[in-house]
């Protein structure tokens, strides 16, 4: 795979990930202004399928390129 092209994969992956969020963000706060008792668990879930779509991103970037990430 060529570096233009994992660029471009890139862009894409980030490109979903950013639309997906913006829009799970935009139901959670209407459901939040109809059902303020749903609080704790909308937000929860929020931070959940987030967290989940960057472990894909991530996993996505480590796959296609050549660094060593050590932790």
């Amino acid at each position: 795979m060529s570096k233009v092209e994992f660029v471009f994969k890139f862009m894409q992956n980030i490109f979903w990930m950013i639309l997906l969020e913006g829009f799970l963000s935009i139901l959670t706060g209407i459901l939040i202004v109809i059902y303020p008792d749903l609080l704790g668990i909308l937000v929860g879930m929020l931070l959940i399928i987030g967290g989940i779509g960057a472990l894909v991103v991530a996993g996505k970037i480590k796959k296609f390129t050549k660094f060593k990430i050590e932790i």
